[in-house]
């Protein structure tokens, strides 16, 4: 209606300017008029034509509208900078509006302004030798793609055209092929150990880190299909498969400094050497403190560090903890498991302070382990391997995690009976004889999977005949055997939880040591920097479950390599914003899941007017994403002229 009118006042203005010969210059206006009645003060708006004659302003008054609502007069000035031809506005049928494209956005400039953030392009811009496209960009695109989607490197080109990137970078959809990315993919591998050493000295400028403490921890990545000469049958995190090992060294704040893809079936314990020798080769003499899991500790091992003058910190396998079994008092440790452990905290710690225990944290309790010279020849005698010289020892013990641990231990206990159940329902079943010896191969074979062969598990076996009928009819005797498994009493688990919640740390940082070791690191204990361990397995969790490692769509192995340096590089971004949000106070803690969940709704919008006409706008900003883009210093990703700088936004 509003829209009408103007056009049609439009037109009585030109005939009436036309009859007077009034100049054509002038346009139109939302007229005001102010009018003061008692202490109130009112205002009224009208359509009104201003032009110059004889080079003196006149307006005249079209049409009075009278007071007008906020509402109202937004759509006045609107339907009126129509009329006088504003290039920013103009009029539309609703019925031809649509939606033309819709292209990501944000995580896309993220990834940009991260990667930047990083000046990693300095690594590979030191040598592009006049290409079309830089190493740079290739490494630039395929790690900001991995913000928005898992996918081969073959359908990262229609992911592209799916996305700002082309406009953010400037590279054209057609430069960025298949071709060219495998091509790239052996390039980008080889400044690997170049852009671990920048990350760690960039992280180290920015006062990130001061690699006092580096965690080192091993995983693996499935593959399918047999032409990956790096990927090996064995056995890994998820059971039996087709794998290769994944090697992940991180600061305490999780930054990448090294990584590497080796074979399948690589024994974790065999890969501190290798690691040493080229981590030296890239940052000369290693002087940080290494933190590593039990997994990992061998006799070999930590002659290695040791001769290497490298200081680290582990703790025992379980089964080592039993070399100590001499001097550890097993009667108050069973004293204090009969406690509950949320109900009786404090007499809990009483009794274990009591007994030279020092608290380190909530649920955890320890003691340096000191041996007279007997104790330590009798030690030393039965495993010739601990250099209780050279190295320190501690106790810890934590009442929670006995509980939960003999609570797990009988769960599996009685999955294991309901099992024997199971399997004596099949072996009524049988066609052929059936052997003691497969039976008894497959009680044990349980029994280990089920890891309760700790546990006092008594049973028989009882040989007697069955009758079944085969397919085709025919009655068959066999001869098979019924399992009858004991009771299973409390006495029965004694020897099985007698090591519950103790285990065994180990350091060669000397103790004279500890003070300015504990104020570099801004720890209170060991036991509190072997619990940071959690952070390198969050970095493999991050890897697997947000940046999506799995699958490998490559096969070649210096792809593969390429491929593990890509998704590296992405959680390098991934972690970088994790850590922003969660030193920031002005949101509540995200996980990345969440964070780019919200930031993904903002996308660019190609929105077709009319048959010539399109604009491009991004969709509205809400108050969640600007305090994200705020905490993440990103706030002028989403200003007009950055958007109108990168054609995100047009009119």
């Amino acid at each position: 209606m509003y829209i009408i009118e103007c056009i049609y006042y439009q037109y009585i203005v030109h005939r009436i300017r036309s009859e007077c010969q009034v100049e054509t210059k002038g346009k139109f206006v939302l007229h005001q008029s102010k009018q003061k009645k008692g202490d109130a003060v009112y205002i009224y708006y009208m359509i009104a034509w201003y032009y110059r004659k004889n080079k003196k302003p006149f307006r005249d008054i079209l049409k009075h509208l009278g007071r007008l609502e906020p509402d109202e007069i937004e759509y006045y000035n609107n339907c009126i900078a129509c009329l006088n031809h504003d290039p920013e506005m103009f009029p539309c049928n609703i019925k031809k509006l649509s939606v033309q494209n819709s292209y990501e956005y944000l995580p896309c400039a993220l990834g940009i302004h991260f990667w930047n953030y990083w000046n990693l392009s300095t690594v590979f811009n030191k040598n592009t030798n006049r290409k079309e496209v830089s190493t740079n960009y290739i490494a630039l695109i395929l790690t900001s793609l991995r913000f928005i989607q898992t996918c081969s490197k073959s359908y990262t080109t229609k992911l592209y055209k799916e996305t700002t990137l082309p406009q953010l970078t400037g590279i054209l959809p057609s430069l960025y092929n298949k071709s060219r990315i495998f091509r790239e993919l052996e390039v980008i591998e080889s400044h690997r150990e170049e852009l671990g050493k920048h990350i760690f000295e960039f992280a180290k400028h920015k006062g990130y880190t001061q690699g006092e403490l580096l965690f080192y921890d091993l995983s693996s990545g499935n593959l399918t299909g047999l032409r990956c000469i790096m990927a090996k049958w064995g056995h890994c995190k998820d059971g039996y498969n087709t794998h290769v090992v994944l090697l992940l060294v991180i600061t305490p704040e999780g930054y990448p400094i090294y990584w590497e893809i080796l074979e399948g079936n690589t024994a974790d314990a065999k890969t501190i050497e290798s690691l040493i020798l080229k981590t030296e080769k890239i940052y000369g003499k290693v002087e940080s403190v290494i933190c590593f899991d039990r997994g990992m500790v061998s006799d070999e091992n930590l002659r290695l560090l040791e001769g290497k003058e490298i200081k680290f910190v582990t703790a025992l396998d379980g089964n080592q903890v039993n070399y100590f079994e001499d001097i550890i008092d097993f009667d108050l440790i069973e004293r204090i498991k009969k406690f509950d452990h949320k109900e009786n905290r404090d007499e809990i710690e009483k009794e274990l302070v009591d007994h030279g225990f020092n608290y380190i944290q909530y649920n955890l309790y320890c003691r340096e382990i000191q041996l007279s010279e007997s104790e330590q020849k009798k030690i030393e005698d039965k495993t010739n391997k601990l250099e209780l010289d050279n190295r320190r020892y501690f106790f810890a013990f934590n009442p929670e995690l006995s509980y939960l641990t003999d609570k797990h231990r009988k769960n599996r206990v009685e999955q294991f009976k309901e099992w024997i159940k199971e399997y004596n329902n099949e072996l009524v079943k049988v066609l052929r004889n059936k052997k003691e010896e497969t039976v008894e191969k497959a009680i044990k074979k349980e029994i280990k999977r089920r890891r309760i062969a700790d546990v006092e598990l008594n049973y028989d076996l009882e040989e007697y005949n069955v009758e079944n009928e085969n397919n085709k009819g025919e009655i068959k005797r066999s001869i098979t055997y019924k399992i009858k498994l004991g009771d299973i009493t409390e006495e029965s688990y004694a020897k099985a939880r007698k090591y519950d919640g103790l285990w065994v740390l180990i350091t060669n940082i000397t103790k004279n040591k500890d003070e300015e070791f504990f104020k570099r690191t801004k720890s209170n204990s060991y036991f509190e920097i072997y619990r940071l361990k959690n952070i390198i397995e969050e970095a493999f969790k991050i890897l697997s479950n947000f940046v999506g490692i799995e699958p490998f769509y490559v096969y070649k192995t210096e792809h593969i390599k390429a491929h593990f340096t890509i998704c590296v590089l992405s959680y390098l971004l991934d972690i970088t914003i994790l850590n922003k949000v969660r030193e920031s106070d002005k949101i509540e803690n995200m996980d990345l899941h969440t964070i780019f969940h919200e930031l993904i709704k903002c996308r660019q919008n190609v929105i077709q007017i009319d048959e010539k006409k399109s604009v491009s706008k991004i969709t509205k900003i809400t108050e969640e994403q600007k305090k994200i883009l705020d905490v993440l210093d990103c706030s002028y990703l989403v200003t007009l002229e950055y958007l109108y700088d990168r054609n995100i936004v047009s009119t």
